[in-house]
């Protein structure tokens, strides 16, 4: 078998066979370099030693072709200086070296500098990097440099491109007058005009300075005013540029262009402020499967300090999961993490069996037909065991940075089906201090984003029970989107919201019409099972004056007609509207603070009718057949002004021309700064102020024009 290679240009009598003689010897062995070989046209080499590489040294020595051979020397163990390059190695692992060459000299060409390259092609060079143990080699890396200098600009590049370079230039193929821009003009018909050429930017001089700049007017001819009102700014700025150029200017720094851009890892910040990632022990991104803006799901999503999220993450096994997010075992879980108070915190886990299976699994249901359907498989379902349905992470903090962090790892064995749909639920809560202690939305006022709190009080207590924090709800579906399936998801502040879920009914349950309007009231109502609501974000359980009685309308069942059709139930309360009024409740600090005024919830009420159109007559001939009818509840808050204008007076309405608010003059504000509304100072130094102005008036007034001229004529006169 015969391998042909062809060397670089520049360095010619490199016999590469000679060198994968080495590369074999060296794979063979314990140790190996990856890769063997490394063809580097810039300052920087990076190669990976794997094996053993207990007691094992790294050398680095310039090497060149035999004259008699034409050959690469055999790699040695013998100390020889590195010349212009640095060998730097770090441990990445304990059988993985990270080996770095850099080079240790500037790659620009000499101009005034003492440090540089006397030619572009700068360094041209063979390495050989050996990995030695004691004296006896056990791997090599081959490095072919061939680096090029970079001739960089000593002054400004211009990088704008003219649009337009000569706009007196109107007509193609002849000479314009005055137009000394024109390339048509010969040089003898330019002498014609060549003293009265077009000036300004229609001239062709596309960078004339404005008339505001400072250098534009001479002292001669300068208006009076303009040494105080005119600009200094660089002749970049000019107005013309965006009419006859795009781009902009750059200075270009001397350095390498050819040196790429090196990504540093992610720094872990000393202290946790709002938003900031969270880092592991080996300053890495702490993160927690997320759904992303498109709605895929991110295995690896970074977890920020303070923001709580709740997420799910549908799939369908194909097989039983092996790995993470799935299948993962608790002693993985348990990470140890930054706390940001230059300590470590470990992540506490707990597991827990799933009861229910609803929350998680969805199986399809037919609807066309009250036939049951047919099993997917013969034999019996492969169970998938240890299944992770749900992780539940809670950090607790208090300043800037966490005190615990514990996890409830959710587990179930899952049967194995294609048409079964997987739900994993992911959540992430910030709770301030310890364990016990409950979570505000906002201090004091709420957060918008943050759970609203309801509150309940036990009925065989007194008026002076503690009032216990209940959620406000609304439907979160999952699977097929029934209502016996689905979960609640808080209402948070200031995030308008409508959700719903489907009710199987039949015609049994229309002929039902009352009990079935109950059910269905009854299902909504769960979601309010309160009856008070906070009226900002750190409620007092003790002190009602920071819970807000929640109004209920009742449903109007006063218009239902008193015999509906068979397969029809009219007034089924089928919408419950959650109305919620909020305002400003003054801004104490950087932050406006919202509180909640009033709660009002109301029902909406439709109609339910059996469909059996569309050649199916099932749903109206057999009573077993349902029909799914939808359900929903939603969120409105409302804006409530902070305070309303006052009532006009009697003269605001008859004499308007005095009405400062609907007038452009307004008399009765001429000394505004002197009276009680003005609020800017305090009134006492408004009031000096005003007088000192006062006084200065008066004093220009008796010392200057006209009373000067009164004096002249009263003095000509008495002589």
């Amino acid at each position: 078998m015969a391998i042909i290679f062809t060397p670089r240009p520049g360095i010619s009598h490199i016999c590469v066979y000679f060198t994968l003689i080495y590369c074999m010897k060296a794979a063979l062995g314990n140790l190996v370099f990856q890769p063997v070989f490394v063809v580097a046209s810039g300052p920087r080499v990076t190669a990976f030693l794997q094996g053993n590489t207990s007691g094992i040294s790294v050398i680095v020595r310039s090497v060149s072709p035999l004259n008699t051979t034409g050959r690469l020397p055999p790699p040695s163990c013998a100390e020889e200086d590195p010349g212009q390059w640095i060998l730097t190695q770090e441990t990445v692992d304990k059988s993985v070296v990270k080996v770095t060459l850099s080079l240790n000299r500037s790659l620009q060409l000499c101009g005034n500098e003492t440090d540089c390259c006397p030619e572009p092609l700068c360094v041209q060079e063979i390495l050989q990097v050996s990995a030695c143990l004691g004296d006896e080699h056990r791997a090599a890396l081959l490095v072919q440099a061939q680096i090029y200098a970079l001739i960089l600009p000593t002054g400004p590049l211009s990088a704008y491109q003219p649009l337009g370079p000569c706009p007196c230039d109107l007509k193609a193929g002849a000479c314009d007058v005055r137009c000394c821009c024109d390339q048509d003009c010969s040089p003898d018909v330019l002498k014609l005009f060549g003293t009265q050429c077009l000036p300004g930017v229609f001239g062709g001089n596309v960078t004339p300075a404005p008339d505001y700049q400072c250098s534009a007017q001479s002292a001669s001819n300068a208006p009076d005013w303009f040494p105080f009102l005119c600009v200094t700014s660089p002749p970049e700025n000019n107005p013309y540029l965006g009419l006859f150029h795009q781009g902009q200017t750059v200075t270009p720094k001397r350095s390498a262009s050819f040196l790429a851009p090196v990504l540093t890892a992610p720094l872990p910040p000393s202290d946790y402020r709002q938003g900031d990632p969270l880092f592991t022990a080996r300053g890495r991104y702490f993160t927690i499967p997320q759904r992303s803006l498109a709605g895929q799901c991110l295995s690896r999503a970074p977890v920020a300090f303070l923001w709580n999220f709740e997420t799910h993450c549908v799939t369908r096994l194909q097989s039983c999961p092996t790995g993470p997010p799935l299948f993962v075992a608790a002693s993985e879980l348990g990470v140890p993490l930054r706390d940001g108070l230059g300590g470590i915190v470990t992540v506490s886990v707990t597991e827990v069996r799933a009861g229910d299976l609803g929350s998680f699994v969805s199986v399809p249901v037919p609807v066309k037909s009250g036939i049951p359907p047919e099993p997917l498989s013969a034999g019996p379902p492969q169970l998938c065991e240890n299944v992770t349905v749900a992780l539940n992470y809670t950090f607790y903090w208090s300043g800037n940075g966490l005190t615990n962090v514990t996890l409830t790892q959710t587990l179930a064995d899952v049967s194995l089906d294609p048409s079964v749909s997987l739900t994993v639920r992911f959540s992430a809560r910030f709770v301030n201090g310890d364990g016990t202690a409950q979570s505000n939305s906002g201090n004091p006022g709420y957060q918008t984003g943050l759970p609203v709190f309801g509150g309940s009080v036990d009925a065989a207590a007194n008026d002076s029970a503690p009032v216990r924090r209940v959620p406000l709800g609304l439907w979160e579906t999952v699977g097929e989107g029934l209502c016996s399936s689905a979960s609640s998801r808080p209402v948070l502040f200031g995030e308008n919201a409508t959700a719903g879920c489907l009710v199987p009914v039949g015609l049994l349950d229309l002929a039902q019409c009352a009990q079935l309007r109950e059910t269905v009231r009854s299902t909504l109502a769960a979601l309010v099972n309160v009856t008070y609501v906070a009226r900002n974000g750190n409620p007092d359980s003790a002190n009602l004056a920071d819970w807000v009685n929640i109004t209920f309308v009742p449903v109007n069942a006063s218009n239902l007609p008193a015999g509906p059709p068979p397969g029809t139930c009219t007034g089924v309360p089928a919408h419950l509207n959650i109305h919620i009024g909020s305002t400003a409740a003054g801004q104490p600090g950087a932050q406006l603070q919202r509180e909640i005024r009033a709660v009002e919830v109301s029902f909406a009420v439709t109609t339910w009718t059996i469909e059996c159109g569309g050649g199916d007559p099932a749903p109206c001939l057999n009573s077993a057949v349902t029909q799914s009818f939808p359900i929903s509840s939603s969120v409105t808050f409302i804006d409530i002004p902070a305070q309303t204008a006052p009532p006009k007076t009697r003269f605001q309405i008859n004499f308007t021309e005095y009405d400062c608010d609907r007038n452009d003059v307004c008399w009765p504000q001429l000394a505004y700064p002197l009276t009680r509304y003005y609020t800017g100072e305090p009134y006492s130094q408004s009031l000096a102020k005003g007088l000192i102005l006062v006084f200065f008036f008066i004093a220009a007034s008796v010392l200057g024009s006209p009373w000067k001229q009164i004096r002249q004529a009263w003095s000509n006169a008495s002589l």
